[in-house]
């Protein structure tokens, strides 16, 4: 037999797998030829130059020269060891002996404008400085006997409702020392937040006080949780008791034994010649202006030389209600942890604390949204900072001014700043950039179409207007936002040529994209809208 009559079983065919269906990927939109991108190039060019001119001139900015320190050569090189001149808009700072009060050390540096140079009788938000005046009207009420620390807010207002019972039980002192479980700032509601990332005045639109604390729901009342809306409180409060309104109170008690005649409350805006508030040298914020927290330092005004007699009178021990300054806590027991106040001891209003170096201080600080404050004594010196640009971190400052060897006070690292206006400037307008020169979204590869191109030009501007009320400018080079503004304005050139080359939406989910792109433009339209109006709410 030979091999050829072998026989062989029949073959399957070998198995393979069926071949993958082919994706579906729309094709690249048409390049724009070198002439859109040479007329591009040129529009670019030139909205970044303008830019870069008018960036000083927004409504909300003004040049900032750089500022000089001048005053007592001795403070003025403490003050220089200590802060970044770079963040100084105006400033004021005095210092003098407890023992020999006449002989004030000053310094002065920058403008309240742009333009008026800081003087000591310039006049300055005081914020929460304010609540040691007060305290210190409490104190003094107390010693006539007209009122008592232990008087409960059910005694003072009986026909007041409360939103929770221990409201009603909490005293003329918790509400002193902050112990009444009053939460600040949830007193503004979100409209609050929203106007005071616009404008900076975060207590336009705040609840009343006896409002507040009749919807409102403590937190962990009798424990240390600072508050603006419980001082607002005690202020009413110290109004029923004398039959007196808190701002004619507070002067006749405080005000006016002790000389503070430029100090005021004005709830109209920013006094005449005054330093108004600024988020950063140059970056104008809006004051605060609701009188109802007046006694927690929201629209109150004052002079470097009235808070110099102030704290004359405290270091003397001649201040009316000096008993303001006596420890009710030796320790607070912070609500929350993690918030700071490790240490701290309260007295009526006042803070007290061990500081390295120095000794027990006694003091209160203060900030709006473009205003920082501090006073303060160890019992041998006393200091007093005024300043109307946020960024000067008055506490720190204070207390280096009191110790012997200041040292540089840390505040926000540039770097950060820096990187968060880089963010906001640059990537929306290169992702804008990205698509229509690409034709294709940068990080999820769709293609072109007219809601992306909308959707990304709108974005990039909001966030460019955002970039210029909120960024850090100080640690950034204008330069950044004309090259933004530059690279949205060439964007918009080369896709205003694709606009009739594209479809309307090329989105892989129809269902998906179309509510995506609503959001995306609603957002944007709304933070666009709420930075335009707060610069222009600001300037006014």
């Amino acid at each position: 037999m030979t091999s050829s009559d072998t026989q062989h079983p029949p073959q399957d065919p070998p198995v393979t797998d069926p071949p993958a269906p082919e994706r579906h990927r729309r094709p690249r939109a048409q390049a724009a030829p070198r002439r859109v991108l040479l007329t591009a190039l040129v529009i670019g060019t030139a909205a970044a130059l303008a830019a870069h001119l008018l960036f000083p001139l927004l409504p909300h900015r003004a040049p900032v020269a750089a500022v000089e320190l001048e005053g007592d050569d001795a403070l003025a090189a403490d003050v220089a060891a200590a802060l970044d001149t770079g963040q100084i808009q105006g400033l004021a700072v005095a210092r003098f002996r407890n023992d020999a009060p006449d002989r004030v050390e000053w310094v002065t540096a920058g403008t309240a404008d742009g333009a008026a140079p800081i003087t000591p009788d310039t006049r300055f938000e005081t914020a929460s400085v304010f609540k040691t005046l007060t305290a210190m009207t409490l104190a003094d009420m107390v010693d006539r006997g007209e009122t008592s620390l232990d008087r409960t807010l059910e005694e003072v207002f009986p026909d007041a409702e409360f939103g929770d019972p221990a409201f009603a039980e909490a005293t003329l002192e918790d509400l002193a020392t902050h112990h009444a479980g009053f939460v600040t700032q949830v007193e503004t509601g979100w409209l609050g937040t929203l106007r005071g990332l616009a404008t900076g005045d975060t207590y336009r639109t705040a609840h009343p006080p006896l409002e507040f604390a009749a919807s409102a729901a403590p937190l962990a009342p009798g424990r240390h949780m600072y508050s603006n809306a419980g001082y607002a409180l005690l202020g009413e409060a110290l109004a029923a008791e004398s039959g007196t309104p808190y701002p004619e109170l507070v002067r006749e008690r405080v005000l006016e034994p002790l000389g503070m005649d430029a100090t005021v409350i004005s709830g109209s805006g920013v006094p005449e010649g005054a330093a108004g508030p600024h988020r950063e040298p140059g970056a104008r914020n809006e004051d605060w202006r609701n009188t109802d927290y007046a006694a927690a330092g929201v629209a109150t005004w004052s002079t470097p030389e009235d808070l110099v007699r102030f704290m004359t009178a405290v270091a003397e021990g001649e201040a009316p209600g000096i008993g303001a300054l006596e420890p009710v806590y030796k320790e607070v027991e912070a609500a929350a942890p993690g918030t700071g106040m490790e240490g701290l001891g309260m007295a009526l209003g006042w803070h007290l604390l061990e500081v390295p170096d120095v000794g027990l201080v006694t003091w209160h600080s203060g900030g709006t949204n473009g205003t920082r404050t501090m006073v303060a004594t160890d019992g041998e010196r006393s200091v007093v900072i005024m300043a109307n640009s946020f960024g000067v971190e008055a506490p720190a400052l204070g207390f280096q001014l009191l110790g012997e060897d200041p040292q540089r006070v840390q505040g926000v690292p540039a770097w950060i700043a820096l990187s968060q206006t880089l963010l906001m400037v640059l990537l929306p307008a290169l992702l804008l950039l990205s698509l229509t020169l690409r034709r294709r979204t940068l990080v999820t590869q769709r293609p072109l179409d007219r809601l992306r191109l909308v959707s990304l030009t709108l974005g990039a501007v909001a966030w460019s207007l955002f970039a210029a009320r909120l960024g850090g400018w100080v640690a950034t080079p204008v330069v950044v936002w004309a090259l933004g503004v530059g690279l949205i304005a060439a964007s918009v050139v080369v896709g205003s040529w694709h606009w009739s080359r594209v479809p309307v939406e090329a989105g892989r989910w129809r269902w998906l994209h179309v509510p995506v792109f609503a959001v995306s433009v609603l957002f944007s339209l709304a933070l666009g809208g709420l930075m335009a109006w707060g610069a222009a709410v600001a300037w006014g």
